[in-house]
């Protein structure tokens, strides 16, 4: 790889905490991002969350984060919670890759992905309930752009004057690291000299109502009315949003910014499978091993996994640890964030995001090795999608 994609700026909104140095913080201590919200929390105040919270107990809240902090335009009153997440995360990356936005250059050739299962959920529901309550007539034409799911890019396009191309991306389980994919492929095409990469999703009461009837959420996530609810499943709800600034090496050294990490390998591609179910745990884990092998032969130091407590999901990384360390000729060390962060479907971009942190820092909380030279994100989604991303320490 002559000139290969490295990251050059990260940002976070998350549940263990905004910004870089502070997730770095909470992580490295062992702070975990799944917590109750006490009444003070932030997250309560008017204007920080513009719609109130569906009822749930313990989850993976954002920590540490002031939507007025990081959304200078006057859009900010009108943006949903999904959005504000996302374009402050892409806005942290912008400025940790120290891009001159205001040169029009820089503009029309940085572009922008961003992946999403949901999108906004709450807002959406909301002003839907009030259709059907009221009849058309009680739509509100000015909310109805942040219904749509490119609503989070064109809120960041705006923010960051971004002129070069927006794609949204809807994957499943499989959102954020399909925007990685993407973002790649728009470097790789020459269709831009950057890209922000991110991905986000928020609470939604539809979403949880969903998991609780299909008894997949953690029992200590209901609330305390409903505590004696039968349940059988492990998942605990998050939130949050991630960014990456990629670009290739020369671009990064010709400005004089160095990289965090470099993009070894996304394997995108899909197997056969049922629609809407998740893929067979050993031929997707077989799969994955495959389009991972073709990266350089550095053997690799860890999986961050997207095991989520649900079974299909850790049965993968079962399976694919196995395949992994039957390759290899020894198992890497492996993480789950289900019990750091929660689970919500783009958190791909967080958890590619905090291996590039690991791989600056050479060190993985949680992971015995002292040295972190190589980590694989093994994601994937229903109805068969695969995208391993394989990311590498700087030469």
């Amino acid at each position: 790889m002559t000139d290969p994609i490295v990251v050059t700026g990260l940002g976070f909104v998350s549940p263990l905490g905004t910004g870089a140095e502070e997730v770095w913080n909470h992580w490295s201590r062992g702070s975990s991002g799944v917590r109750h919200l006490g009444n003070g929390d932030p997250r309560l105040a008017r204007g920080v969350d513009p719609i109130s919270l569906p009822p749930v107990g313990k989850a993976g809240f954002v920590r540490g984060f002031d939507p007025k902090q990081h959304v200078r335009s006057p859009h900010l009153r009108r943006m949903d919670w999904c959005s504000r997440m996302i374009v402050a995360s892409a806005t942290q990356a912008v400025a940790d890759a120290r891009l001159d936005l205001n040169d029009e250059e820089t503009q029309i050739r940085t572009g922008l992905v961003v992946g999403s299962c949901f999108g906004n959920q709450r807002e959406t529901q909301r002003y839907m309930d009030r259709v059907f309550d009221r009849g058309p007539a009680a739509g509100q034409p000015i909310l109805f752009p942040n219904l749509v799911l490119n609503a989070s890019g064109g809120y960041a396009a705006i923010e960051l004057s971004l002129r070069g191309p927006n794609v949204s991306v809807s994957e499943h389980e499989a959102s954020g690291e399909v925007a990685i994919a993407t973002a790649l492929d728009l470097l790789d095409g020459g269709l831009c000299d950057r890209v922000v990469a991110a991905g986000g999703d928020e609470f939604g009461a539809v979403y949880l109502g969903a998991l609780r009837e299909r008894r997949l959420l953690a029992p200590e996530t209901a609330p305390d009315r409903a505590r004696d609810d039968a349940r059988r499943g492990r998942l605990i709800p998050g939130e949050g949003a991630a960014a990456l600034v990629l670009e290739r090496a020369s671009d990064a050294r010709a400005r004089g910014h160095a990289a965090y990490a470099v993009v070894s390998r996304v394997g995108l591609g899909s197997i056969e499978c049922s629609p809407y179910l998740a893929p067979e745990p050993e031929r997707a884990a077989r799969e994955m091993v495959e389009r991972i092998a073709q990266a350089p032969s550095r053997p690799i130091s860890a999986v961050f996994g997207g095991a989520n407590g649900t079974v299909p999901r850790d049965a993968l990384d079962r399976a694919f640890l196995a395949s992994l360390g039957a390759h290899q000729g020894a198992p890497p060390g492996y993480l789950r964030f289900d019990d750091l962060v929660g689970d919500w479907p783009s958190r791909g971009v967080l958890i590619a995001a905090l291996a590039v942190l690991a791989l600056r820092n050479r060190h993985a909380p949680g992971i015995e090795r002292s040295t972190i030279e190589r980590v694989v994100v093994p994601g994937s989604g229903r109805s068969g999608i695969l995208v391993p991303v394989v990311l590498d320490m700087l030469a």
